[in-house]
């Protein structure tokens, strides 16, 4: 699944390159990660929660891989996210390193990871329908849509109120940051396993 990812499943400025890399990492250590386990996403939009993540990590390097603002207006969530990413130590130490293989492994763990402690999270609160909505519907190339832009496009309602959810969640729980740091220490430990032995 992860050989359907494009350019436009990124919200950071990437080019053709970065994806070949990417596809390439995911080819590599398939047989280490078969599929993603997509709860709130389909299977495709779950592979390009992974390959942002991995961007994510790569953009430390690089003052070329910055997050799209045209995008991230659209995204709060996924921007919300990444801001509250930017705030633990164990992720900035693994933004620092410079090691393809192990920022994939990292990238893998905390899409899954973040994918769960969403659906979780959502599904507790009052705002559970939104686990309902149709998952054909692809997440990471809304804004392609014609009527992605308009003030009433039933993609910002629903933004709007998942955001409100994790906002809640990340300020009153540690939760979000105990999903992060196990995500975390389980990649490290699959990559220690799996390359370093």
């Amino acid at each position: 699944m992860f050989k359907q990812l494009q350019v436009e499943h990124s919200l950071f400025h990437i080019d053709q390159d970065h994806i070949d890399l990417f596809k390439t990492l995911a080819a590599k250590w398939q047989t280490v990660f078969p599929d993603v386990y997509a709860k709130c996403l389909n299977t495709l939009d779950s592979w390009a929660s992974v390959l942002n993540s991995w961007v994510f990590f790569k953009s430390q390097h690089t003052d070329e891989l910055i997050l799209n603002p045209s995008k991230a207006i659209y995204y709060s969530i996924n921007t919300f996210l990444i801001d509250e990413l930017k705030k633990i130590q164990i992720i900035r130490k693994i933004r620092e390193c410079d090691n393809d293989d192990l920022q994939y492994f990292v990238a893998f763990q905390l899409g899954n990871a973040i994918d769960l402690w969403i659906y979780n999270t959502v599904e507790k609160s009052a705002e559970s329908d939104l686990l309902e909505l149709p998952e054909e519907k692809p997440y990471f190339l809304a804004y392609l849509e014609d009527d992605f832009q308009t003030d009433n496009a039933s993609f910002h309602r629903d933004q709007t109120r998942a955001i409100k959810v994790l906002v809640q969640a990340i300020r009153t729980q540690n939760c979000f940051r105990i999903a992060v740091n196990n995500a975390v220490n389980r990649a490290i430990d699959m990559y220690e396993y799996h390359v370093i032995k």
